[in-house]
């Protein structure tokens, strides 16, 4: 029997065969055949800044055969860089655009790679918890960031007409029900935190049932927690679809198979110089559970 990290190695080195035919495949078609390509680089987040407010982000926009390297390496960055942090992803919105004749093999091989990606995933979870996932990743391959493995590469599934790149700043929303937030807190109650006193976990945990209990009927609650500010693609279908458009995570170049190039948005820098006024929320500004980031939220009628 082999072991798991025997395991790990033989299907990460699988991976990196298959992305070495996909740099070899993209080569050999602009060889032959113009490649459209376009990056759009970020700045490295240093170590320490990673739970930093997000200010600012200049980017920096790459054409041509610098985008297709940089796309290329980008696919395959899976290890720490020097001063970067580990807790910052690496992220390279952007596009590849190759020949419809190209399609059939380009996703053979994208089906091949992104079944490793899930295989690899997979063998980690099997470690068991976090402190064994951990080593057994860092002892087999050191400096490898899970997450950048993990990422399948995307191939879009029909010609586009435009794609528009652009900066998701938004929160996740969803309404949370009373009565089973009170059972979870319950629970909770006997399940303290590490480094947290028993009595006074008790304490906030019967203050947060009693803050939920008291509210009049006719507020509801939102759980309203922040996203953090990451590069999506608007995707417009050529063809007549339903929906005609969609939002599709950029954090790699995506890749498309098409003869007629489309129309392309570049991602500028972040914040964007026209933001779009939204309506005021219903939300109120004061969490009833900050630390679950759920907040009292009160219907119009």
């Amino acid at each position: 029997m082999f072991t798991l990290a025997a395991r790990l190695t033989h299907t990460f080195t699988e991976l990196e065969l298959a992305m070495a035919e996909l740099t070899q495949l993209v080569g050999d078609t602009a060889n032959t055949t113009p490649v459209h390509a376009g990056c759009f680089s970020l700045p490295p987040v240093a170590t320490g800044d990673e739970h930093d407010p997000v200010s600012h982000i200049s980017v920096t926009r790459l054409d041509g055969d610098e985008a297709i390297t940089a796309a290329l390496a980008g696919f395959r960055q899976w290890f720490i860089q020097a001063n970067c942090s580990a807790k910052a992803s690496f992220r390279l919105p952007g596009y590849l655009v190759l020949p419809a004749a190209s399609k059939p093999e380009l996703e053979a091989l994208l089906e091949r790679i992104n079944a490793l990606k899930t295989q690899f995933k997979t063998q980690v979870q099997e470690a068991g918890n976090r402190d064994q996932k951990f080593t057994l990743v860092h002892n087999t391959l050191p400096g490898l960031i899970t997450l950048q493995v993990y990422r399948h590469l995307v191939l879009l599934p029909h010609a586009v007409s435009r794609l528009g790149f652009t900066w998701a700043n938004k929160q996740i929303i969803q309404k949370v029900d009373k009565e089973t937030l009170i059972q979870q807190l319950t629970a909770a109650r006997l399940s303290p935190p590490a480094l947290t006193d028993a009595q006074t976990w008790l304490r906030c945990v019967d203050r947060e049932i009693y803050d939920v209990k008291r509210l009049p009927a006719s507020v509801e609650l939102r759980l309203r927690r922040p996203v953090k500010t990451h590069p999506m693609a608007n995707v417009r279908w050529r063809e007549e679809l339903t929906p005609r458009q969609q939002q599709v995570k950029a954090h790699l170049p995506l890749l498309l198979c098409q003869d007629e190039l489309p129309a392309i948005t570049a991602l500028g820098n972040y914040p964007p110089e026209k933001v779009r006024k939204r309506r005021a929320a219903s939300i109120t500004d004061e969490p009833l559970i900050p630390r679950l980031h759920i907040y009292p939220y009160q219907p119009k009628t």
